[in-house]
């Protein structure tokens, strides 16, 4: 990579489905970006190409290099992994296909869930008894153990899962199991579901163990490729990757448990919007990124976001849970590449499927012939065509061949079709944000909008407006925003143990003993890792539930390993709030139990200064744009660069900065507040 004599302290890598984003910068604080269409099946390629067009020097000392991408979550959904078995108690061979033995679609007669990652051939059961009290009742023999080499050597395993029936209350014979296939299979990877999850439910559980298993080799080649790239250009720091719950992971964490990052890539984005909402006041943020194959939601609320524990995918009417900490992120198949069609009624549809970055929108010129968004947007006028992604000019011609070709299968005019697209798109993407706030009870008038990705700002205003959201917040570089958010995420561990018994009857002293077992266990693996001698903060939360229930509600403890003696009453106070305000209502007459301890560990990396805002001026142009059934106006054309702190422009405006447009229509007004943040007021 291209010698520099400035130091750089953090790089972020995010690897998405259409582009891949770098931000890095210096320790001066300035910020260099980089944007390339992702190369899928060879995403190191991108990733690196995109580090080097930032024309950073990676070799200076302490440099940390973050890392989120889609790999995981695509290889589940597309089913491209490794050939995996599962090694499980005799007689649950089956709890795959069973799950919740519910139907989701009750009136569906044609209602099939997706088939298990592990076929029926590749489940190996084996004599154990691990009973639910964590007591262990039979240990695998020798000969059974034996047995199961021969086997998974026949069946050509690439991957193993060790999932047993009751090993979240005591691991003993997973681990056994799993060291024994490890001795005797010593290249082939091995995932035990207790290293993953330490919680009951047994279906979520072997889901879990068999989707790292599914996924572990190809994590693997793919980060061995990726670090091996950049240490080539050299590259000599730290390398880290995102996990789904907004912190980040060693490098050999990553490869041995994948699936914790199933979300690493949009959950940069989430990290970069707590930090905005900190530092303009903002207690309630709704974020908004969209990007070239999807659109994501989630909410900031009191400096914080909200997690949760179980991850579908492919959905939960069809699909199959992942039982890992992730933030809580509602997403949508409807991104810039999204192709329009017509369906079998003859209406008009924009996805699920993506043009992806290969070949792309028509209007990309690298092969695309069916309209997509971002086709439909720069018809309509909403993107300059000189001024898109940073890399490349955008082909009108072709956005308007595909456009009216479309137009006359439908029987409409190419302006209706195009706004119709745009239209479509908007209300696909407010119901996702209806589901964060009006679905879950607060109401949307109380938030701001921040938007992000390459396609968010273009589409933020008008989304803000369908939701009855006043105010929209772009921020600086949106295009790349989860990438800029990587540059704050700290390293993160968490564990989880099984406590269960009455709430009130907890002792304090017993749950100090284990929370410093645990913070010793998890301290251990931090230090070890980047960092240096960086602060360590600790922080623990309790699941409560009612007696009787299934479900619970975390409830914080606190920070550090000093558990007070009046903790219960203090826990019970703020989980009998938190039930009313979800719930409505309480049950005064049952016992409160407390069912897990979390206990998660971060040690705070350096901090990188960012000068968000430096003026740095830029063309200003007029060009026609449609907003909407009143045809084509002209609209003034901005580079963002050029605005000033405090200017205020009123729409309709189209700005443009690298690797996003922003498109402000008739009515709404912006600011550029002090930070270089633009808010915009839609009336």
């Amino acid at each position: 990579m291209t010698a520099n004599t400035e130091g750089f302290s953090r790089i972020g890598v995010d690897i998405g489905g259409t582009f891949t984003d770098v931000a890095a910068v210096d320790s001066q604080g300035r910020l260099h970006i980089g944007k390339r269409l992702t190369t899928h099946g060879a995403e190191n390629e991108g990733a690196i190409q995109a580090v080097l067009d930032t024309g950073i020097d990676s070799n200076a000392s302490g440099t940390l290099l973050a890392h989120g991408t889609t790999l995981v979550i695509n290889a589940l959904l597309e089913r491209k992994g490794a050939k995996v078995a599962l090694v499980t108690t005799r007689g649950f061979t089956d709890v795959l296909d069973i799950g919740r033995g519910n139907r989701s679609e009750l009136f569906n007669l044609r209602y099939r869930r997706q088939g298990p990652l592990v076929p029926r051939e590749l489940r190996f059961e084996i004599s154990e008894r691990s009973n639910g009290d964590g007591s262990i009742g039979h240990v695998p023999t020798d000969e059974d153990l034996k047995a199961l080499i021969a086997d998974l050597k026949a069946a050509q395993a690439e991957s193993v899962a060790v999932a047993f029936l009751n090993s979240y209350a005591n691991p003993q014979n997973e681990e056994q199991v799993a060291m024994y296939i490890r001795d005797h299979l010593p290249d082939v990877p091995v995932t035990t579901s207790s290293s993953l999850s330490r919680q009951w439910r047994e279906y979520e559980r072997f889901t879990t163990a068999t989707a790292n298993a599914y996924i572990a080799p190809v994590a693997h080649r793919y980060l061995q490729r990726l670090v091996e790239g950049v240490s080539e250009g050299g590259f000599q720091g730290e390398f880290v990757v995102l996990d789904s719950s907004g912190g980040a992971m060693k490098l050999e964490t990553a490869i041995d448990k994948p699936v914790q990052a199933v979300e690493s890539g949009p959950v940069g984005g989430v990290i970069a919007a707590r930090s905005l909402a900190a530092r303009l006041g903002i207690d309630d943020l709704c974020t908004f990124d969209m990007g070239g194959t999807t659109a994501k939601s989630a909410l900031v609320e009191n400096g914080d976001y909200a997690r949760r524990d179980l991850y579908w995918i492919g959905g939960e009417r069809k699909g199959f849970p992942l039982q890992v900490s992730t933030v809580d992120i509602i997403e949508t198949a409807v991104g810039g590449g999204s192709i329009a069609s017509l369906n079998d009624m003859g209406e008009l549809q924009v996805g699920p499927r993506s043009a992806g970055s290969r070949p792309g929108p028509a209007c990309y010129g690298l092969g695309g012939v069916q309209p997509t968004l971002t086709d439909a947007n720069l018809y309509c006028g909403r993107i300059n065509k000189d001024h898109f992604a940073g890399n490349f000019a955008l082909d009108v011609e072709a956005a308007s061949r595909v456009i009216e070709g479309l137009a006359k299968e439908a029987g409409l005019t190419p302006d209706r079709l195009a706004l119709g697209i745009i239209r479509l798109a908007n209300l696909g993407v407010a119901s996702t944000v209806r589901r964060q706030t009006l679905e879950r009870g607060n109401d949307p008038r109380k938030y701001s909008l921040l938007a992000s990705g390459g396609a968010g700002p273009l589409h933020a205003c008008e989304v803000a407006r369908e939701v009855g959201i006043n105010r929209v917040l772009i921020p600086r570089f949106p295009g790349h925003y989860s990438a800029l958010g990587m540059l704050e995420a700290n390293l993160r561990r968490e564990r989880r143990e099984l406590i269960g018994g009455d709430l009130a009857t907890l002792e304090p002293a017993r749950l100090r003993d284990l929370v410093d077992r645990i913070a010793n266990e998890l301290r251990a693996d931090l230090e070890s890792s980047a960092g240096g001698d960086r602060e360590i903060n600790l922080s623990c939360a309790l699941a409560v539930r009612f007696r009787g229930q299934e479900h619970t509600v975390w409830i914080s403890v606190g920070s550090g390993t000093d558990i007070p003696n009046d903790f219960a009453e203090h826990v019970r106070q703020a989980f009998d709030t938190e039930y009313v305000r979800r719930y409505g209502h309480i049950d005064a007459l049952s016992p409160r139990e407390a069912v897990e301890l979390q206990v998660v560990m971060e040690r705070v990396l350096p901090p990188v200064p960012l000068n968000f805002y430096e003026p740095e001026g830029g063309e200003r142009s007029t060009q026609r744009a449609m907003w909407d059934d009143e045809g084509f106006v002209d609209t003034p054309v901005i580079a963002r660069a050029s605005l000033q702190i405090g200017e205020t422009i009123v729409g309709p405006v189209v700005l443009y900065e690298t690797g996003s447009t922003t498109a402000i229509p008739p009515g709404a007004v912006a600011k550029v507040l002090d930070d270089g943040t633009i808010m915009v007021e839609i009336s």
